[in-house]
């Protein structure tokens, strides 16, 4: 079990970094994010607005602003309450990104958005709906990610990026989740350890949601490390792919082997909380030496309250492709579904600087 000696020690700066690779380490080393449009996001809903309702849906691209801040200038801007303003997902801050919000307008006209200025926000078109947006109602997201300066094997990269195509990669939780060198980890572990109480309600989901996603990578590591990632266990659970419903199966016959070969159904780790576990044998055997060795994490999702989940241990990217921009410039494009994260994709091909962050 972890201990906290002081308030400034990190003990999960490290944590993403030691995750265990799939295709045996990067081919090479490059830089992202010189720009924002060296990262390009663009979010597909699960559904199509009715076109009528209180609610004014906005698609927007924007540059370099974080959702939330996007958020809070269209509240000022339609003259409502920060509440009023959803959306589905949060994007990038360091890139450009294009998304849906929803602005809760009851018995109101629509303030012509045409005269908003912001450089870094663009209206690409609105409609009405007769709900909110709510968040995950993110059917994929489409990434295109330029990577500079470039120093790497071209052959080995082509053929790591078709393999991926093929079997996917770890849908591990990337550094976004954790805060800057883990500091949500090790500030909940604090809190935990002491049994206090959470400073906000924004803080305490930061917080929680970071230790669920702790747990959920040490498990993933374990399956990366016996090469089970991507294949059945006896007692595993599996989500159908592009949903978050699962099914237990003891026995592993051929049409189990042949469903995840196809990627209809991935094999799942857990997001832990209260609720009986989901599987068994040697799953439940695996998860549960996690769980004991992080009690404190454990006994705090429990004191506060968080349900249970399940979460696919594998994801793979849609129509991967590989641009050579020029001598010393790559492009990666490619969809995931919503709660993925393109940089575990990237993680298993470049070693990645930051360029002007």
């Amino acid at each position: 079990m972890l201990n906290t000696t002081s308030s400034n020690s990190n003990l999960f700066e490290h944590h993403v970094k030691d995750l265990p690779f799939v295709y045996g380490g990067v081919t090479g080393k490059g830089v992202i994010r010189q720009c924002p449009e060296d990262f390009i996001v663009d979010e597909q809903l699960s559904f199509e607005p009715s076109g009528e309702g209180e609610h004014v849906f906005l698609q927007l691209k924007k540059t370099g602003l974080n959702t939330d801040s996007v958020a809070q200038t269209l509240a000022k801007f339609a003259q409502v309450k920060r509440m009023a303003v959803a959306y589905a997902g949060m994007k990038d801050r360091h890139a450009v990104t294009s998304q849906m919000f929803s602005v809760h307008l009851p018995g109101k006209d629509s303030p012509n958005w045409a005269l908003l200025e912001d450089p870094a926000i663009k209206i690409l078109s609105t409609t009405r709906h007769r709900k909110k947006l709510k968040v995950g109602a993110i059917k994929a997201n489409y990434f295109a990610i330029t990577v500079k300066d470039c120093q790497l094997d071209e052959q080995a990269l082509s053929d790591k990026v078709n393999e991926i195509g093929r079997k996917g990669v770890p849908n591990y939780f990337m550094e976004q989740r954790f805060g800057h060198y883990g500091h949500n980890l090790t500030l909940a572990h604090q809190i935990f350890s002491q049994q206090a109480a959470f400073k906000s309600k924004r803080i305490k989901g930061l917080m929680l949601s970071a230790v669920r996603s702790y747990l959920f990578n040490l498990v993933l590591a374990k399956r990366v490390t016996n090469l089970s990632w991507d294949k059945a266990l006896g007692g595993d659970a599996f989500i159908l792919n592009g949903t978050r419903q699962f099914f237990i199966e003891n026995k592993i016959d051929d049409t189990i082997v042949n469903r995840l070969l196809s990627h209809d159904i991935h094999p799942s780790g857990p997001l832990y909380g209260l609720g009986e576990t989901a599987v068994c044998g040697i799953v439940e055997g695996l998860e549960g030496a996690v769980f004991d060795e992080y009690t404190v994490f454990c006994d705090g999702l429990v004191r506060e309250k968080v349900d249970v989940s399940r979460r696919s241990l594998r994801v793979v990217p849609d129509n991967i492709t590989l641009e050579n921009v020029n001598e010393t410039t790559k492009r990666i494009s490619f969809n995931l579904p919503s709660g993925s994260y393109a940089t575990a994709v990237l993680r298993e091909l470049f070693d990645t600087d930051i360029g002007n962050d």
